[in-house]
């Protein structure tokens, strides 16, 4: 009975991680490539670097390849998102084969927690870079870096991860450790 609601339940937890994998860079698509609301999300931005005094919104056109390769930057944070939703969904996948105490899992979580530290560094590169690629075609390449509360936040929560991961693994070294012995 347990092992059919773990079966259950891990199984339509990678299901929907794995409809959150395919749906994060097609929203990301969306927001770039088709005008939403008031109208299109890197022209939005273009006009918000431009507020700036002395500078000239006709001086940075938004080219075709212009808004390609800011459409790669804008995938850079969905890239760490999904790497995270698949250990998630790899994880889930183990606990559905009985895999709830091993060394592969556990490096699962340790996975995890690096991607939350990665998802720190690329949201703190991600702005100057994407105003650096809007801004690169007009006399001045633009860009700002700005720190927030919750990106630390994020960081404190993959090293919270990490150590979590590490006391696993020692727990699982001892445990295999006792078993051996008589």
């Amino acid at each position: 009975m347990i092992s059919n609601k773990l079966e259950r339940s891990s199984m339509l937890l990678e299901w929907l991680l794995l409809l959150a994998l395919l749906a994060t860079p097609l929203i990301t698509l969306l927001e770039v490539w088709t005008p939403l609301g008031s109208g299109d999300l890197l022209q939005e931005k273009l006009n918000i670097i431009m507020s700036r005094p002395g500078t000239d919104p006709a001086d940075y056109p938004l080219h075709f390849s212009t808004r390609l390769l800011a459409t790669l930057v804008q995938l850079l944070p969905d890239v760490v998102f999904m790497m995270m939703l698949w250990q998630l969904r790899q994880l889930f996948r183990g606990y559905r084969a009985g895999q709830l105490f091993t060394f592969e899992q556990i490096r699962r979580y340790r996975q995890i927690g690096l991607l939350l530290c990665a998802t720190f560094v690329v949201e703190l590169i991600h702005p100057p870079l994407l105003d650096t690629v809007l801004t690169m075609r007009g006399p001045e390449v633009l860009g700002t870096i700005s720190l927030s509360s919750s990106d630390f936040r994020v960081m404190l929560a993959g090293l919270i991860v990490l150590a979590l991961a590490l006391v696993m693994r020692e727990a699982k070294q001892l445990a295999d450790d006792q078993a051996l012995t008589v």
